[in-house]
């Protein structure tokens, strides 16, 4: 049974359909730690400006633009905006500070596919709903899980490991194909928050929850399988002697 939804507003607040685009996030902490990150990437070495930069501009854009409201309202938005931190802002981060890696690919790989499959637990979204801290630290988790990831799946080492370059973006693919499956394919809504706020935007909330399954495919787990099976392509047409895990 899905339990009535709070009455608390979510983190960057609900939005309609007519103003969407001026409901900017201007949460002072926000802008205080991207400017941070600015400082960083001002004084970082000139070879990994643009993609410093770019990790920037992907922060404003999650997380200060209209993007966040509408994320809040419509759960079809919160995957769009979960992709965009895994697969933009995570790889941008990787590339641009690309010596802050530590670990291995495929229990990153996990460790993402997790964070990423907690936020679609019932409780543990209604939680993230009512709690700024929740919501920042299944944010956080996901985001850092993902920019080790690809931090240690880019690394050099990585090469010489080609079953585990295969292995971690093929696993990240079936985390998102699973999810995706489930908010496609359940026959009712399963989050009682958008119950209440799809009706915002003049769509239904099962309407919502199944494009935001078709989004977690074809923005998430389509990119992935491909990085995957490029990985294979090249594992496959290489010699056999010096290959290991």
């Amino acid at each position: 049974m899905v339990s009535a939804a709070s009455v608390t507003m979510p983190y960057c607040g609900l939005t309609t359909a007519d103003r969407w685009l001026t409901s900017w996030n201007f949460d002072p902490i926000v802008i205080a730690a991207i400017a941070a990150v600015s400082v960083l990437a001002l004084h970082g070495p000139r070879n990994l400006g643009a993609q410093r930069w770019t990790a920037v501009a992907l922060m404003a854009m999650l997380w200060i633009s209209p993007l966040c409201a509408a994320s809040a309202t419509l759960l079809s938005v919160r995957v769009a905006h979960h992709m965009a931190l895994m697969l933009l802002l995570a790889p941008a981060l990787a590339l641009g500070w690309p010596k802050l890696r530590l670990g291995d690919p495929l229990a990153w790989a996990i460790g993402a596919s997790l964070a990423l499959a907690a936020w679609f637990v019932p409780s543990v979204y209604s939680f993230a709903w009512q709690s700024d801290a929740a919501y920042w630290a299944l944010q956080l988790v996901m985001l850092g899980a993902a920019w080790q990831f690809w931090a240690t799946w880019f690394a050099p080492a990585t090469d010489s490991r080609p079953l585990i370059a295969v292995a971690a973006p093929a696993l990240l693919a079936m985390a998102m194909g699973f999810t995706g499956a489930l908010l496609t394919f359940a026959p009712r809504p399963l989050f009682a928050e958008h119950i209440f706020t799809t009706v915002l935007f003049g769509v239904s909330p099962l309407w919502d929850q199944q494009l935001a399954g078709l989004l977690m495919w074809t923005a998430g787990m389509v990119p992935m399988a491909l990085l995957a099976f490029v990985r294979l392509g090249r594992l496959a047409g290489a010699p056999a002697e010096g290959a290991r895990c």
